[in-house]
Order: C-alpha cells, then sequence, then structure tokens
C-alpha cells in the first residue's frame, strides 16, 4: 500500500459519519501541529536574527525544550532539538496511533490527547492517561472490585484490626501510693 493509498483511506475514514468525533479530533491535532510548527518557524527565524532561539514553542515535549535549553544561542542544540521532536512523532506514530489503528481505537482521538491534550490540559503526564486506557480492564475490575466490597461491607462486622484491645489489670500488686509531693501539689491546686 502506498502513502496516497493510506491518505486516502484516511480521507474517507475521516469524511465518514460513522466516527464524527475522530473527524473533529484530527481538525484540532492538524490545527495544533500547524501551530507548533509556526512556532518553530519563528524560533528559527529568531535564532538566525537575534542569535538566540526563545523556548516559547507550545506543544513541544519537554524533553525537546530540555535538549535545546542547553544552549539556545546553538545551532547544533537547535537541530539536536529538531530531530528529538521528529523522533518523538515518530514513536508517537509507532505507539499510539499504530496500536489504535490494529486494535480498532479512535486513532486521532488518542493521538490528539497524547501530543498535545495532558500536558497542556491537564497538567498531566501523557503517559500516564496512555498507560491507564491501555490497562484499563485491569484498572477497571479493580474499581468494581473494591465498589464490590464496599456494597457488601457490614458494619457490625469488626475487624482484627478494629477490635479494642483490653489489658487485665493485675489482681494481687498493690497499687502504687502517690508520692507525698504530689499530694501537696493537688492540694496547693485545689485551694487556688
Amino acid at each position: 500500500m502506498s502513502i496516497k493509498d493510506i491518505i486516502d483511506q484516511e480521507k474517507e475514514e475521516l469524511q465518514s459519519v460513522k466516527r464524527p468525533y475522530e473527524t473533529a479530533a484530527f481538525i484540532i491535532f492538524a490545527v495544533l501541529f500547524i501551530q507548533q510548527l509556526a512556532y518553530w518557524i519563528r524560533g528559527i527565524i529568531q535564532l538566525i536574527d537575534t542569535g538566540w532561539m526563545s523556548l516559547n514553542l507550545p506543544g513541544t515535549p519537554a524533553f525537546v525544550i530540555r535538549i535545546i535549553n542547553i544552549d539556545t544561542s546553538s545551532w547544533l542544540w537547535t537541530i539536536l532539538g529538531l530531530l528529538g521532536l521528529v523522533l518523538w512523532y515518530f514513536l508517537i506514530y509507532l505507539l499510539v496511533w499504530n496500536y489504535c489503528k490494529k486494535n480498532g481505537y479512535a486513532k486521532w482521538v488518542w493521538t490528539a490527547l497524547i501530543v498535545f491534550g495532558p500536558g497542556t490540559i491537564l497538567l498531566v503526564p501523557t503517559y500516564l492517561i496512555y498507560a491507564i486506557y491501555v490497562f484499563r480492564p485491569y484498572v477497571f475490575r479493580f474499581i468494581k472490585k473494591g465498589v464490590e466490597e464496599y456494597k457488601s461491607f457490614n458494619p457490625n462486622n469488626k475487624f482484627k484490626e478494629e477490635k479494642e484491645e483490653v489489658k487485665p489489670e493485675p489482681k494481687n500488686e498493690p497499687k502504687p501510693e502517690p508520692v507525698k509531693e504530689q499530694v501537696e501539689e493537688v492540694e496547693e491546686e485545689e485551694r487556688i
């Protein structure tokens, strides 16, 4: 299958009415991706004009910003940062888009969410949301088990940890008598 055939197939899927949210996610992804490219072009122009690159690159992964931040006036670190961004999108294609396509999930929705959503909107690491999504059967089984245990809980049932431990007092030992000084202090306090 050639690239043109893949693009035509994606175009047909996006225009179909079966999944309108996929089309909306693709549009959001495309707009944010074009915005990201525009900021990169602006940053490279700024590097040419002023000799340093602005790190105001919305949607750019933190590791790419850290690479550029090593020396914002160096072309070497800018090119390495750009290569890091290409690596980022390759991994997104390989691990997110491809995985969702093979398993029948909403590929553009998840790609847009992983690339642009959580880090900028929800302030949650992207890998955490994707890991929860991928392992959702296990997460929801765990939650379901907790809910079932909560519903079947009997408040009259005491667990070992909740039972009070009563220590029996020794019967044969005499109680120690208070020291004379303590008795005098108590009497003084009672007078006041």
